[in-house]
């Protein structure tokens, strides 16, 4: 009975979470690029860089394409 209570405070707490998940995804910008400051190959850096700076637009549809 307490993992079903303890189950359903989470769901209830995921479900009336203020942030989006466009909200989480903006506001770990700052971090992705910061990450990628950390690499020392130039080229690793500049891909880093490019996939850090998607809009979530972007991010969102190739996420949701199958794999290839």
């Amino acid at each position: 009975m307490r993992l079903f209570s303890l189950a359903g405070l989470m769901l209830v707490a995921l479900l009336t979470s203020a942030c989006t998940s466009q909200q989480m995804y903006d506001s770990a910008a700052g971090w992705r690029h910061h990450e990628c400051d950390k690499l020392l190959d130039d080229a690793a850096r500049a891909r880093c860089i490019e996939t850090a700076g998607k809009d979530y637009d972007t991010y969102r549809k190739e996420q949701d394409q199958p794999p290839q």
